[in-house]
């Protein structure tokens, strides 16, 4: 039987020692960044913030249903998946980017609804004469359109529907560039049965588009509503095709005449 000063001592040698063991800190379910550093191991440095960006981003990365986004998602997680990006407009359902599509100057969209991520895409900033830059990428990653459809007045669009995503592109000839010039095709000639559909001479044509990609759980609700361009934001009408820029002709010499 040890004296009272005796056990004292032990207890409290007891109790150094298990204060002094280390400590295994809880890892499921915790962030690699915000787990505890081993004791062992001062000189750890916490990832930097584009590690973290990674670790965020790189979860699913091939269930992406645009850029590195997914449907459903809310503006923060949108924006941090475009860190880097400088915002062009922010408004109360949309966030807007500049960029650059296969040489054509765009406006990146993503808009929302009740702060969830609905529709997003690609709207020409200024008419250009290479149209099919702008769906260059649309056709290399889909393939052939289940629809495609060609206009009188030149307007062309194309559906690709699958199961994650409703996507569309339309092409609108905007602008007419009228050139000086000696000559004009007719319609006739040796070769009028051959040389169909060839350009008007003297006339230069400019292109507007949209390339898009729509939540088809979205895209669905609008077919069971009476009034479904009242549940569109202005940007969503763009990217669905809705809303068209004005078509104008431009004479030098003369300026622009609207159509």
């Amino acid at each position: 039987m040890f004296s009272k000063p005796t056990a004292t001592l032990l207890m409290l040698a007891m109790v150094y020692a298990i204060s002094c063991a280390p400590t295994k800190l809880p890892q499921s379910g915790t962030p690699a960044w915000d787990s505890g550093v081993p004791l062992d191991s001062g000189n750890a440095e916490p990832p930097s913030l584009s590690d973290k960006l990674t670790n965020i981003l790189s979860d699913d990365n091939n269930d992406y249903h645009f850029r590195k986004v997914r449907w459903g998602f809310n503006r923060e997680r949108v924006e941090l998946s475009e860190a880097g990006n400088t915002v062009f407009e922010r408004r109360g359902n949309a966030v807007v980017y500049k960029c650059e599509l296969n040489g054509v100057d765009c406006k990146l969209i993503y808009t929302f609804k009740n702060n969830r991520l609905r529709a997003a895409g690609y709207v020409t900033i200024n008419p250009i004469p290479k149209a099919e830059n702008l769906i260059k990428n649309a056709v290399d990653k889909h393939g052939m359109p289940d629809t495609h459809n060609r206009y009188p007045d030149g307007l062309e669009e194309m559906v690709w529907k699958r199961p994650d995503t409703v996507i569309f592109t339309n092409l609108s000839p905007t602008v007419t560039k009228a050139t000086p010039t000696k000559y004009e095709y007719s319609n006739r000639g040796l070769l009028k049965d051959v040389l169909k559909n060839r350009p008007k001479a003297g006339v230069i044509t400019y292109y507007d588009g949209v390339y898009a990609h729509v939540d088809p759980a979205f895209f669905a609700e609008l077919h069971e509503v009476d009034f479904p361009a009242a549940e569109l934001s202005f940007y969503e009408k763009q990217l669905m095709g809705v809303l068209l820029k004005s078509k104008r002709t431009i004479i030098p010499g003369l300026g622009t005449i609207p159509q």
